[in-house]
């Protein structure tokens, strides 16, 4: 046999052929795309809708808590006035309390020196003129004045009354009356003792005697008298002229 020659077999690789692409095969790549990008930007709305709706609800949770929260600091802050407010007051009244008792005790502690002092000052005015340059005298009186100082500083005072004031029932009171023309019936006309008061709080009232008006002068003896009077006389006289020459 003749020598064969060998018979060359060629690809569609090897021969580098290419095969080009018709219309129709591009219009369906670029639809496909088109309805692929639009799935993918519809998914993407959906996903960004949901994300701004989650953040919404928490954005409102968060708000409501935020109210709530509000809503207790203003309770609290309410609360926490009126307390304030009612230990104020517990405090005042307290206060307003503590303050008559301490002046209450302050005075019951000082009332046996009013005591001395009345007898101190009854002293001096029985005392003659005669014995008030005395140096001792003149040191009892310096006591004297040390106790109503004392008095004056723990706020004790004496009640103002003086003959000619009016009687205050609340302040003064009467042991007695005394006829006299110079004051008005009612006033006050002696002061037998002089009271103390601390703080408006009575310690002891002032005894005082009041003026009265004085008893009118006794009435003449009635005309009927002093005419029966007057015949009995001129009858005795009648008699005693008569009697001679019986």
């Amino acid at each position: 046999m003749a020598d064969e020659q060998p018979q060359d077999t060629a690809t569609d690789s090897d021969l580098n052929v290419t095969t080009p692409a018709t219309p129709g095969d591009s219009v369906g790549d670029s639809v496909g795309d088109s309805a692929g990008g639009a799935a993918d930007a519809v998914a993407n709305a959906s996903g960004a809708d949901a994300r701004v709706a989650e953040l919404e609800r928490r954005v409102a949770e968060l708000e409501r808590q935020i109210e709530q929260e509000r809503d207790h600091a203003t309770d609290y802050m309410r609360r926490w006035h009126t307390a304030q407010a009612d230990f104020a007051n517990f405090k005042r009244r307290q206060q307003q309390e503590q303050e008559p008792r301490e002046r209450l005790l302050t005075a019951q502690a000082l009332a046996p020196v009013l005591s001395a002092v009345d007898s101190l000052e009854r002293a001096f005015i029985a005392l003659p003129a005669s014995l008030r340059s005395l140096s001792w005298i003149e040191g009892i009186a310096l006591v004297e004045l040390q106790l109503r100082r004392a008095l004056e500083m723990a706020g004790i005072h004496a009640i103002e009354a003086e003959p000619g004031q009016p009687f205050d029932p609340a302040r003064h009171e009467p042991i007695g009356e005394v006829e006299t023309d110079q004051h008005v019936e009612g006033v006050i006309a002696v002061v037998a003792q002089r009271g103390y008061e601390s703080h408006g709080l009575l310690i002891r009232p002032t005894l005082v005697q009041l003026a009265r008006k004085p008893k009118p002068a006794a009435e003449p003896v009635a005309s009927a008298t002093s005419d029966s009077t007057s015949d009995d006389a001129i009858n005795t006289t009648n008699a005693t002229e008569t009697s001679p020459g019986t």
